[in-house]
């Protein structure tokens, strides 16, 4: 079973799909989990406050889910 330590973070200038250029101030967050793959927006000056582990969570919440029955 994956854990959120899996991910693997990357921080881009550019939109991960279209590489348009992010609007000034933010910064996407693009995570990698096996074969899938999902991002946000951030803003820059926001992103100093967070630590690796901190993106690698949320982007995991992204990438896998959790279903509640």
């Amino acid at each position: 079973m994956s854990k959120y330590k899996d991910v693997v973070v990357t921080l881009s200038k550019k939109h991960p799909e279209t590489s348009e250029p992010v609007q000034a101030g933010h910064t996407y967050v693009i995570g990698a989990l096996g074969s899938k793959k999902k991002w946000y927006e951030i803003d820059t000056a926001q992103l100093n406050n967070f630590k690796d582990e901190d993106l690698q969570k949320e982007l995991y919440k992204l990438l896998h889910p959790q279903t509640h029955h």
